[in-house]
C-alpha cells in the first residue's frame, strides 16, 4: 500500500463512480481498477460493492476510508511544511568566525540574512582550532577556519589566502613600502599569543631567515593588541581585516613584508556527517557570496580567492 493507492481509493469513495474517478484522477479506468484490486488483495477483503449505479464502500472500506483521509491530510501537511521551509527557512544557526574575519564579515552577513525573518544566527568567536573541533562535535553548524587541518568529522573548503602585514603606529613611519623581516626583527614586537595561527606564521618566517626578534608582549585579544600598537608601545603583524578601521582612522599604518610574503588560508568548515538544515545552508551560501563580493570589489586588501572544484 502506498499514498498513490490511498489517493485513488479515497477519490473513488468520494465520487462513488469508477468512470468519474478515472477522469478526475486522469488515469485510465483499467489501470485504476487494477490499483484497487491490488489494494483489496493486500487487505484480503473487498473495499467496494459494485453495481450498475456505481460503487459503494463496504464496512471494511469505510474503516480504511477514515484512516486514508487522516493519512492523506498528514501527508499534505508535511508536503506544505517542507515547501514552506524551503521557501521561508527558519531556525537557529550557529557560525564560528575568527575575530579578524568577523570585523568585515558579520555586518554584511546579518544585513543579508535580515530578509529571512525565521533565521536566528548565533555568532561564536573562538580560535580557529577550537572552531574546527566545535564543528566536528556538532556544537556549531559552520565555521570560517584559519590554516585549519583536516580532521575526522569535518569537511574543509578553501576560500581565500590572506596576506599578513606589518602594523605600526602611524607616528613612527611615513612610508608604506615593504618592510623586510630583518628590520621588523629589530623593532619591539607585540604579537598574538600562541597557539594563534598568525603567531605560527610569524615564528616560522623568522625561523626561516634565522632571525631572532624583540618580543615585548604577547596578547590573545586582537583589539587589545592593536590598541597597544596605537599607543606606540610596539609593532605587530596582522591581516588587513583585523586593522582596517584603525588604518582608515589614521591610527596605524600597514606595510607588506618585503622579500617573503606571509599568507594564511581561510576555509569554510562544515560537518561531513551531520547534514545542514535549510537555514544553515542559507547562511553558508550567504557567507560565500559576501566573500566573493568582497574579493571581486577589491575591498579586502591582501586577500586572494582560491578556486576549487566543489
Amino acid at each position: 500500500m502506498d499514498f498513490k493507492q490511498l489517493r485513488y481509493f479515497s477519490r473513488i469513495a468520494e465520487l462513488g463512480n469508477m468512470t468519474r474517478a478515472s477522469e478526475a484522477l486522469r488515469i485510465a479506468q483499467p489501470a485504476l481498477s487494477q490499483q484497487i484490486a491490488n489494494l483489496e488483495a493486500e487487505f484480503d477483503t473487498r473495499l467496494f460493492d459494485r453495481s450498475a449505479q456505481g460503487v459503494r464502500l463496504t464496512p471494511a472500506g469505510e474503516v480504511l476510508y477514515r484512516h486514508a483521509r487522516s493519512l492523506l491530510k498528514q501527508f499534505e501537511d508535511a508536503r506544505l511544511a517542507v515547501s514552506q521551509e524551503n521557501d521561508h527557512p527558519g531556525g537557529h544557526v550557529t557560525i564560528g568566525i575568527p575575530g579578524s574575519t568577523g570585523k568585515i564579515l558579520v555586518v554584511p552577513l546579518l544585513e543579508d540574512l535580515a530578509r529571512f525573518e525565521g533565521i536566528l544566527l548565533e555568532i561564536v568567536e573562538r580560535p580557529s582550532a577550537e572552531l574546527v573541533d566545535l564543528v566536528a562535535t556538532g556544537k556549531i553548524d559552520i565555521a570560517i577556519a584559519v590554516d585549519a587541518q583536516q580532521r575526522r568529522g569535518t569537511t574543509l573548503r578553501p576560500l581565500l589566502h590572506e596576506e599578513l602585514y606589518v602594523v605600526f603606529p602611524a607616528s613612527q613611519r611615513a612610508s608604506d613600502k615593504p618592510i623586510k623581516l630583518k628590520e621588523l626583527a629589530s623593532r619591539p614586537l607585540i604579537l598574538p599569543s600562541a597557539p594563534s595561527t598568525i603567531r605560527q606564521r610569524i615564528d616560522a618566517a623568522f625561523l626561516a631567515e634565522h632571525l631572532g626578534f624583540r618580543l615585548v608582549s604577547e596578547v590573545s585579544a586582537t583589539d587589545m593588541l592593536v590598541r597597544l600598537v596605537v599607543a606606540g608601545l610596539g609593532w605587530t603583524v596582522l591581516p588587513w581585516s583585523a586593522v582596517a578601521e584603525y588604518v582608515e582612522q589614521g591610527h596605524v599604518g600597514i606595510a607588506p613584508i618585503g622579500g617573503r610574503k606571509v599568507l594564511r588560508e581561510l576555509s569554510l568548515c562544515i560537518s561531513d556527517t551531520l547534514p545542514l538544515s535549510r537555514a544553515a545552508e542559507v547562511v553558508r551560501d550567504s557567507v560565500t557570496q559576501i566573500l566573493d563580493q568582497l574579493l571581486a570589489s577589491g575591498s579586502w586588501s591582501g586577500a586572494t580567492g582560491l578556486r576549487t572544484n566543489e
